[in-house]
């Protein structure tokens, strides 16, 4: 495991060193729309040539192992299932029951997460269904997210806006953009 182990780190270093020399030899010159169309055709570019899709598979497996570690998601889960007993019991009154019983819902499922992160954090298959639960309850409520990350937008999609990024904090089309 550790050979292979140290072929994804070598992949993941070349994909890295790659997409910089990338990123440095774009001209800033070029118009917003010829800038995109040249990143992601060197983007493609790149991740063909680091091998078939054994080895793409390989490197997305390690990534989403090391997203959904232990290290990356179990303070920040905790921090946002400390204030749900909270926010629930505050807004009750506010919200229409279907949205209680989701953001209830989306609540227990952090708690389980958390007890995997606390028992058996390497239970990857089960990290990845209750993750997958989760997303499906939306997102947090927009409180709570404001009051452990102030300043994070998210959009009607669930994902961060990224406007602050951009010249003049809007996308070229007016819309705030998003990661993906």
């Amino acid at each position: 495991t550790s050979t292979n182990d140290g072929h994804v780190s070598q992949t993941l270093e070349k994909l890295a060193e790659q997409t910089n020399k990338s990123l440095e030899g774009l001209d800033a010159a070029i118009d917003e729309d010829a800038l995109g169309e040249k990143l992601v055709e060197s983007l493609v570019k790149q991740f063909e040539e680091l091998g078939g899709a054994q080895d793409m598979q390989s490197i997305m497996d390690t990534m989403m192992h090391q997203l959904l570690s232990k290290e990356v998601l179990h303070e920040p889960m905790k921090e946002i299932g400390e204030k749900y007993p909270q926010w629930l019991e505050s807004n009750e009154s506010k919200l229409s029951k279907e949205d209680y019983l989701r953001y209830s819902r989306q609540y227990e499922l952090i708690k389980q997460l958390c007890h995997v992160y606390e028992v058996n954090p390497g239970d990857f298959p089960k990290i990845v269904d209750l993750m997958q639960n989760m997303q499906e309850c939306g997102q947090p409520p927009s409180d709570i997210v404001q009051e452990l990350a102030p300043g994070l937008e998210l959009g009607e999609d669930g994902l961060p806006l990224l406007s602050e990024l951009l010249p003049g904090g809007e996308h070229r089309d007016g819309q705030n953009c998003g990661i993906m």
